[in-house]
């Protein structure tokens, strides 16, 4: 008899739907290392939207390391529950894909704490943590990451918003929804790897000498995409929307995963202002740049894995 693994409580991972907590509650070890437990049972249909096995989704996998570092954070290492906290960088690769793919046991994910400054006020001006990951009864590791993430106290947010934006107010994806509407050439699923135009978040898609270009085409009340309310798109948005530009340089997505992401966020990537997307292919990796306004807020380089020959 398999026994369900305990979710863990939804402040600790910054997350409003319980379907979309994926790991259980940390532990601690005498090395100060935590270990926290996938929890990939009645989660929410964005990360089973696939046409091969969910296990093999990197933002699946992102997002519950970034859950799993963060509780830890704030259940053993002080750091405070009403802090806003972005990222700065984000790395993580899959390996031993043949396991990761044929494995029914959920992942046992070991989070190791490289730095952590918190200001007088306790928000995190910087931390940086590792991980690694293997399929429960294994240690062969399948997954492994590394990100740094800043932040600032939730009172102090809206002021930090609106200093970046010449003192106007961010608008909210709350605000926006009601007037939201998707463009009309919203790409078709299979072109990025989905099933469903829920989860698709790229229009205008063209492929090109050396890649591919398109714009960020996110739905908003899609609430996996966006699981509370935001003033800016969330990092998991942009990655999303640079794996899907990545698979779509490929011929046919449904034959490629994507097995490794390093992505940087130099700026927030605003609501109200139109997002660019382009993708360079080099062989197996891909470059993409989400630009606004001809600023770059985010870079991402994708590395790309047949599974055409794969059972």
């Amino acid at each position: 008899m398999t026994t369900a693994v305990q979710r863990i409580s939804q402040e600790l991972v910054h997350r409003a739907n319980p379907r979309e907590i994926l790991v259980s509650p940390p532990s601690w070890d005498a090395e100060h290392r935590y270990h926290t437990m996938t929890v990939t049972t009645d989660i929410s249909p964005y990360y089973l939207d696939h046409h091969g096995r969910h296990r093999l989704d990197l933002l699946l996998m992102t997002e519950a390391c970034r859950q799993a570092a963060m509780s830890a954070a704030h259940r053993y290492e002080g750091l405070p529950l009403d802090v806003a906290a972005f990222f700065n960088t984000i790395d993580v690769r899959l390996s031993n894909v043949g396991t990761l793919m044929n494995s029914s046991g959920e992942l046992l994910i070991t989070t190791s704490i490289e730095e952590m400054k918190l200001r007088g006020d306790g928000s995190p001006k910087q931390i940086v943590y590792s991980q690694q990951a293997v399929v429960t009864g294994s240690d062969k590791p399948v997954l492994s990451s590394r990100m740094a993430v800043q932040g600032v106290a939730e009172g102090r947010y809206p002021d930090l918003r609106a200093y970046q934006r010449g003192g106007l107010a961010a608008p909210t994806t709350a605000s926006m929804r009601a007037t939201f509407q998707r463009h009309q050439d919203t790409a078709e699923p299979e072109r990025v790897g989905r099933t469903q135009t829920a989860n698709v978040v790229l229009a205008g898609l063209r492929r090109t000498a050396d890649g591919a270009t398109a714009i960020l085409d996110a739905d908003l009340a899609n609430v996996s995409l966006f699981d509370h309310d935001y003033d800016h798109y969330p990092a998991m948005v942009l990655i999303e929307a640079g794996r899907q530009l990545a698979l779509a340089c490929t011929d046919r997505a449904v034959n490629w995963i994507i097995s490794g992401c390093r992505a940087e966020f130099p700026g927030f990537a605003e609501l109200d202002t139109p997002t660019a997307v382009v993708a360079r292919q080099y062989g197996n990796h891909v470059e993409v740049v989400c630009r606004q306004n001809d600023l770059v807020v985010t870079r991402m380089w994708f590395e790309l894995t047949s599974m055409v020959s794969r059972p």
